[in-house]
């Protein structure tokens, strides 16, 4: 069986499709994703590119192949500094 992958966000920087569990998401350089919180944990796998990740005020950088645990609750926001690759567990 096949099915179509719904593309959930569409614009020239960024496309996210919705694979079930998981989101495919493929950032430009010097996309951001806007500082925000959420209410549960979340883990993203960087698989290609690399970026800057800011978790409350401490900024690092991470290369692929890189997983991210961010906690619930923790201020977050991610800028590509190469065209990027990830994978979004929901």
């Amino acid at each position: 069986m096949i099915e179509k992958v719904n593309i959930i966000e569409q614009s020239k920087w960024c496309t996210a499709y919705d694979c079930d569990i998981i989101l495919y998401i493929r950032l430009k350089k010097w996309t951001s994703a806007s500082d925000h919180i959420h209410g549960h944990a979340e883990t993203v796998f960087l698989m290609e590119g690399e970026g800057e990740m800011i978790l409350w005020n401490k900024k690092k950088i991470i290369k692929a192949p890189a997983k991210l645990i961010i906690p619930a609750n923790t201020y977050h926001k991610f800028t590509a500094l190469t065209d990027v690759i990830g994978l979004e567990i929901k």
